[in-house]
């Protein structure tokens, strides 16, 4: 679809219902295994993806000004609608329940810091606060799927110059960072991991109003375990990358017997903003031992012969 010979809009969609999902199944130790494959489950999957060019500038001639923008923009999402007998599947800091996203997380609800003693709070099943952890008051809790991603790319020209720049988008969405417990240490490892400056926001006296609990070295106080504390918004925007090139004009190339000739400086990865305050998450499974994405600049020679 084109408006006003400037913007060509292109909307797709999807609704897809699959059934006889593979699964893990328990069974009897009398079969000499612990669990086997079924096809037990279904689940419907649908969306929406946009995507938008824009023919800012156009070029009345060659070596005019010229700019274009690329917007994509998804929307998609999940729900499982049935497994065995009903039956819920713990995998971990995630669960498989019917109704809800296969993405969404199990979790005991973080209740934040006691303001007289420091000890850490958590909401029981029925959402009421409780000093006491317990993985029975774990509850489906948000999912890690975006609630909306894409990307924008914009091309500039002007007589044999020409910059693209593309940025990666992703709203929504969560993830759980073991990072957090190792450097928020409750004081059983305190010595033994580096502790992030948040630990400086931590209780010390009655009626702080704290971030972290209070640490008692060698002693373990279960603030650290798994909960809804160590979740974090996946929210990003990033400048994947960007290209800026100049082509030489033909008429200097013609005594070489070349046809075209160009060179470019390429940048990727460049910058990020996210209001996750630990590493870049470019693996959003544990942000723990992987490397953040890294900087590369690059310069690249293109020949026609």
């Amino acid at each position: 679809m084109r408006l006003f010979d400037r913007l060509d809009i292109e909307i797709e969609g999807y609704h897809n219902k699959t059934t006889n999902l593979l699964s893990n199944l328990d069974v009897s130790r009398t079969t000499g295994d612990t669990r086997v494959y079924r096809n037990v489950g279904t689940i419907l999957n649908k969306g929406i993806e946009v995507t938008i060019t824009s023919h800012n500038f156009r070029p009345k001639k060659d070596g005019d000004f010229s700019w274009l923008t690329d917007l994509n923009l998804a929307h998609n999402s999940n729900k499982l609608l049935e497994l065995y007998n009903g039956i819920q599947k713990n995998m971990g800091e995630t669960v498989w329940k019917e109704g809800y996203d296969i993405h969404t997380y199990n979790l005991v609800r973080w209740a934040g810091v006691d303001p007289r003693d420091g000890a850490p709070l958590w909401y029981d099943a029925k959402g009421n606060i409780t000093r006491v952890y317990s993985t029975e008051n774990r509850v489906p809790y948000k999912n890690s799927t975006p609630v909306l991603a894409g990307g924008l790319t914009n091309t500039l020209t002007y007589k044999d110059f020409s910059l693209r720049f593309m940025f990666n988008y992703s709203i929504g969405g969560y993830g759980f960072t073991s990072f957090g417990r190792a450097s928020n240490s409750d004081g059983l490892n305190i010595m033994t991991e580096n502790q992030s400056i948040d630990q400086l926001n931590r209780w010390q006296k009655p009626g702080d109003l704290a971030l972290n609990p209070k640490p008692i070295w060698g002693v373990s106080t279960q603030s650290v375990m798994n909960s809804t504390r160590y979740l974090y918004n996946k929210t990003l925007v990033r400048l994947q990358n960007l290209v800026f090139s100049y082509r030489i004009p033909r008429a200097i190339l013609h005594s070489t017997g070349l046809k075209d000739c160009s060179i470019s400086l390429i940048g990727d990865n460049l910058w990020v903003w996210t209001p996750y305050s630990g590493k870049d998450h470019n693996s959003y499974k544990t942000c723990m031992s992987g490397y953040p994405m890294e900087r590369y600049f690059s310069i690249a020679l293109n020949i026609g012969l």
